[in-house]
């Protein structure tokens, strides 16, 4: 399952577990880094991050028995022609190779039975697949058509991608900063926690809406709260800079804890910068920061790469290594990564 939410990035500096919903949609890579303690560190800055995605079939481990048993259940439902919340079901276990190897194929098929069954978020579902192009060649028309259905049927999650489409200009749709705040308010006020981080990402930047820190830091933590761990990495930003809350640096290394614990490798990258400073937490551990940047750096964060190459090119918790520093800084920088390319340039 998979669901899109923004992690507060400068945009172009460029930022839900939902009752019921098994679909999260991802967003892809935009984490923007910047610099603090005079460029000593580099940090994730709030941006729009990616959601929780399904992980890829092992196809090394046993298949689970209990999830083989529900979805041979879920096919036999959806097979009578009117069970279009298995249908969806079955879709969602061989989208995410639940009971069975994945295979985006046979899971647009059922997904497209339960929509037109008139199940609103199986068709957010079909159009995530188009999105991403899992199963056929990606098709943002496509896509946004269906989200654009389920919005309308009444899909909080399908709200929530339309809402990505028409602020990114995706699918044909004209860039419209207000018609997305709109949409992510509506899946929001639907408690999807994924577009109320949206939602709080349009107020901290004034997309669409005034800018209202106050109101972001509401939303972010409705959206953490819900689920959705950008909403805690942006909150951890939010608490880092004191930008409409109090600054509290202990605050802000617990957020950025509980992001990374939930899958945003900025909350990762951040909770390292913490360590390694020793703000927000009981003492520096330069060792325990590189575990943190590895995290970042192993989910394809150019800034974890960096800091982690730092440690080593340094010998800074870690064994000086710098073949392996090299190693990283050169990741940093072909990641766009314009201090990863400084590191690299230094090296022998």
């Amino acid at each position: 399952m998979r669901a899109r939410s923004l992690l507060v990035l400068a945009l172009a500096t460029a930022a839900f577990p939902l009752a019921g919903c098994k679909k999260l949609l991802r967003i892809g890579k935009r984490s923007h880094h910047g610099h603090y303690d005079a460029g000593s560190y580099v940090y994730t800055a709030p941006s729009i991050a990616p959601a929780p995605t399904a992980a890829p079939f092992d196809a090394g481990p046993r298949v689970d028995p209990a999830q083989q048993r529900a979805l041979t259940l879920d096919e036999a439902s959806c097979a009578t022609g009117t069970a279009p919340t298995e249908c969806n079901l079955a879709g969602i276990a061989y989208e995410e190779g639940k009971g069975a190897p994945v295979d985006y194929a046979r899971a647009a098929d059922f997904y497209k039975k339960a929509c037109d069954g008139k199940l609103a978020d199986a068709c957010s579902n079909l159009g995530a697949l188009y999105d991403d192009g899992k199963g056929f060649p990606a098709d943002k028309a496509k896509a946004s058509a269906l989200y654009d259905q389920a919005c309308k049927a009444g899909s909080s999650r399908g709200c929530n991608h339309l809402g990505l489409h028409y602020l990114y200009a995706l699918g044909g749709r004209a860039q419209d900063s207000g018609k997305a705040a709109a949409l992510f308010r509506k899946a929001c006020d639907a408690h999807d926690a994924y577009a109320c981080t949206n939602l709080g990402y349009m107020y901290w930047r004034g997309l669409g809406v005034p800018k209202d820190s106050k109101r972001a830091v509401d939303l972010y933590d409705k959206g953490c709260m819900g689920g959705d761990p950008s909403g805690c990495h942006n909150l951890g930003v939010q608490y880092e800079k004191g930008e409409g809350v109090a600054k509290s640096d202990a605050v802000a290394a617990g957020y950025y804890l509980r992001a990374c614990s939930g899958g945003a490798a900025g909350g990762c990258i951040n909770y390292g910068v913490m360590l390694e400073s020793g703000r927000g937490v009981p003492y520096p551990d330069a060792a325990g920061a590189s575990a943190y940047y590895e995290r970042g750096c192993s989910a394809g964060k150019p800034s974890g790469c960096y800091n982690l190459g730092r440690l080593y090119e340094g010998g800074k918790g870690v064994a000086v290594d710098t073949t392996r520093a090299k190693a990283l800084y050169k990741k940093a920088c072909d990641g766009g990564d314009a201090d990863g390319c400084a590191g690299l340039g230094r090296m022998p």
